[in-house]
């Protein structure tokens, strides 16, 4: 008697080929992906070579032509999110003989952003008191390497008697930094110390890695903000004060307000537009595939002449996962290099409708599989949760453009809880789908115009 498949199991395999029919316009990387898809049974080994691996590939093929073309002669990519685009860079330069030298710089937001505090005044609380999921005063606090008698000393400095880990709303985020701005000096002082003591390392490790020689270069990462390049210049600029830094991201979604010295270039999206773009895109699921099974850096330390990154205790959390991807990039870049490296120069645009489907409109499978990952929001990289946090259908309605609105304009205390992919969340939670995505959908587009219409104003 033959086993029927379960629904599910069918859906997933409708969507397995539909992501074969979108990849067959790169027929030499189809034909890759063929041969390789044959040697595995699994279907989210199946799933990673058909969409993260091509995708990331158009990516990569994308900076290494403009790279070319503007005589950079060497590419930093920045750890942990920049380790497959490293790999597969390194691969493509080879077999094309381009001149490019591809490096993998050890770095994170934290391992910067510690030493650069101290060049950057009272501003360092632009880059500490931001939102993310589910932040708390202390996780706050923490960015800054503060330590917990440091965070009481504080509190107690502007009289502050809530329990410092509670959960706080946006609204609530931007009023403590400006309390802190104005009746802290405490925080001023310690920050500007730990700053000092990271700097020296720091600058240290980025000169050994050849950043100030005479040489044009660039720094490759996933993108979002910009700020670990903007961090990268500044430090950098006390040694030598007229360098320019140049950045190729995946995507922009904002840039820091002081770009000088620095140029920003993005593939997929960048502040202005693109809206429909960001609607169907999670750049934390990105972070979750695309990354290296590696601990995160927390800093820089001197030994002998050497200066070596310091690792956090933490490992991550989705390594076995993580290498396993790791090796099917190199295994579809060994099979498609053998024979389609003339096809790089004319790689059809493919990763829209992939990532639209996966992150945008993701089936069960998907949403099960990738929303399990772990994930932390937080460059402290702490408070580690499921990419797809499970959500209430009330804590998913409070997500919507009403609810928002009301907790930014002050009439509403609520804590809004998030999660690192809410279409994950969404489906997982199986109640209301598409009305739940439309409802994220229309908050995400009013974030997105809003963001829009500022980079246009600041232009």
């Amino acid at each position: 008697m033959v086993q029927r498949k379960d629904s599910g199991t069918v859906v997933q395999e409708r969507r397995l080929e539909e992501y074969r029919r979108i990849l067959s316009v790169n027929p030499e990387c189809q034909k890759a992906v063929d041969i390789c898809i044959k040697k595995h049974d699994r279907p989210e080994e199946k799933e990673y070579l058909l969409v993260w691996a091509p995708a990331l590939i158009e990516y990569v093929n994308w900076v290494i032509k403009d790279a070319a073309g503007k005589g950079i002669k060497r590419l930093y990519f920045l750890s942990r999110d920049a380790y497959p685009m490293y790999l597969a860079a390194a691969k493509i330069t080879e077999k094309l003989g381009i001149d490019i030298d591809c490096r993998y710089i050890k770095v994170s937001r934290y391992s910067l952003r510690i030493p650069e505090y101290h060049l950057l005044g009272e501003k360092c609380l632009d880059r500490i008191f931001i939102s993310g999921i589910d932040v708390s005063l202390r996780k706050i606090l923490r960015r800054a390497k503060l330590t917990d008698t440091e965070i009481e000393e504080i509190c107690k400095e502007i009289n502050y008697r809530q329990d410092i880990d509670n959960v706080l709303n946006r609204k609530e985020i931007l009023d403590l930094k400006e309390k802190f701005r104005k009746k802290s000096s405490l925080i001023f002082k310690y920050i500007d110390r730990h700053s000092k003591e990271a700097y020296q390392n720091c600058l240290g490790y980025l000169k050994q890695e050849g950043m100030l020689e005479k040489i044009s270069w660039a720094v490759v990462d996933s993108g979002w903000v910009g700020t670990i390049q903007k961090s990268i210049q500044n430090i950098l600029a006390t040694e030598e004060a007229v360098i320019r830094v140049r950045g190729y991201y995946f995507g922009l979604y904002e840039m820091p307000d002081d770009i000088t010295s620095c140029t920003y270039t993005a593939y997929y999206f960048e502040p202005k537009w693109k809206i429909k773009r960001k609607m169907n895109f999670s750049n934390c699921l990105y972070e979750v595939i695309y990354t290296e099974a590696a601990p995160m850096i927390k800093g820089y330390e001197k030994c002998g002449e050497e200066y070596r990154p310091v690792y956090s205790n933490t490992q991550n959390p989705n390594s076995k996962e993580i290498q396993k991807n790791t090796e099917l990039l190199l295994e579809l870049l060994e099979e498609y290099l053998s024979d389609g490296s003339s096809e790089l120069n004319r790689f059809r645009p493919i990763c829209e409708k992939l990532y639209r489907r996966v992150m945008g409109d993701p089936t069960k499978w998907e949403s099960k599989y990738y929303g399990g990952f772990l994930f932390s929001d937080d460059i402290c990289d702490e408070n580690i949760k499921k990419t797809a946090n499970e959500l209430t259908q009330k804590e998913i309605k409070d997500l919507g453009v009403i609810s928002k609105l009301l907790i930014m304009t002050g009439i509403s205390k609520k804590v809004i809880h998030e999660s690192a992919w809410i279409e994950g969340s969404i489906v997982n939670l199986d109640k209301n789908i598409k009305a739940n995505l439309r409802r994220v959908k229309r908050a995400k587009y009013l974030t997105y115009l809003r963001q829009s219409v500022k980079a246009m104003k600041n232009r």
